[in-house]
């Protein structure tokens, strides 16, 4: 791919897709990065692009707390002044935003709102890259494409589509060129490790039970990190302003208790004795289905790491750094800002 910016500004550079993103773009690129997040950089095994041996001078990190300090994330970017932005930064944990809706809206939403208004007059911005999410759609029938109608059901849904909604008017307006991205769950090495794939692989090495909401009947489609990071990058170059593009992957959707059976049959576990089946699923919805037809047709997008794969890959990932994250906590850790 021709690549035709030399300035990118990831916000959210310690989450899981930015963190992959950056190496996307340190390996692909010759641009400039600049990372923002509000915690300092996390450690190496949680962040792909310190794996490179020698992390080049082109990429630098600045901690910065989106929600509480407009005025320095103003001033970076009339210094740097980015062609590009991609914003990760969100609250995404969906069971938990029952517990903490007003922090969600705060940073789904309103700093959403307020970031935008520092860059909408601003002439070096070519391109602002909205990670979005499925979830504004509801539960959904199958292959849903881009001009869906809007259901959520979650505050974590119902915040993000308040923060794309005012995107979209901005656009409307002003001509703001922002680019949305929806895709399926994402999975991959480096993930935190509360998520579904690398808890069951560590559960499974430890020997404890995986506890699955919904008796495991929900229904998800997963894409690895490396694939929405490529993903991204063809948005940043080949992106419509005001469109929405969908990424899922080849396999489709899968049961949530298929997807740790296949973990378990790799491992060499059994079902049965490792997961406990209970009711509740705290309002998510059953499943979500996109059709990516577009960002083949537009972007040029093929995946490229089937989902077994992907899984081989992290249980390797995780067993190789065993000693770190055995001590790691397990659980979601909610940090007000």
């Amino acid at each position: 791919m021709s690549v035709n910016f030399k300035k990118v500004l990831v916000l959210g550079s310690n989450s899981f897709t930015g963190s992959h993103l950056i190496r996307c773009l340190l390996d692909n690129t010759e641009a400039e990065i600049v990372g923002i997040s509000r915690s300092a950089e996390y450690n190496p095994v949680f962040l792909p692009y310190r794996y490179l041996k020698n992390i080049p001078a082109r990429f630098r990190f600045c901690r910065i707390d989106l929600n509480n300090d407009f005025a320095g994330v103003a001033r970076l970017c009339d210094e740097f002044r980015p062609e590009i932005i991609v914003n990760y930064a969100a609250q995404g944990e969906v069971r938990n935003s029952w517990n903490w809706p007003e922090q969600w809206y705060r940073t789904n939403c309103l700093a959403v709102v307020r970031v935008s208004e520092i860059f909408k007059t601003k002439d070096y911005l070519k391109k602002y890259i909205a990670a979005s999410t499925p979830e504004v759609y509801g539960a959904t029938g199958l292959n849903i494409k881009e001009s869906h109608s809007y259901y959520p059901s979650t505050p974590y849904a119902a915040s993000k589509l308040a923060g794309d909604l005012h995107l979209f008017a901005l656009h409307k307006r002003h001509g703001f060129p922002v680019v949305f991205s929806r895709t399926a769950n994402v999975y991959g090495i480096h993930q935190q490790l509360y998520r579904i794939i690398p808890r069951t692989i560590i559960f499974l090495k430890a020997g404890k039970k995986i506890t699955l909401h919904g008796r495991g009947e929900s229904r998800r489609a997963f894409i690895h990190a490396r694939d929405v990071a490529d993903f991204t990058l063809r948005l940043i170059l080949r992106g419509k302003p005001g469109e929405i593009y969908h990424l899922s992957p080849k396999e489709g959707l899968m049961r949530i208790a298929d997807v740790v059976r296949q973990i378990c049959g790799m491992m060499g576990r059994g079902f049965d004795e490792s997961v406990e089946l209970v009711d509740e699923n705290y309002g998510q919805d059953d499943q979500y289905s996109l059709d990516s037809t577009k960002a083949g047709r537009e972007l040029g997008w093929r995946q490229a790491v089937p989902f077994e794969e992907g899984l081989k890959e992290t249980i390797t990932w995780i067993s190789d750094n065993w000693d770190f994250i055995r001590a790691q906590p397990l659980e979601y850790k909610h940090i007000a800002s």
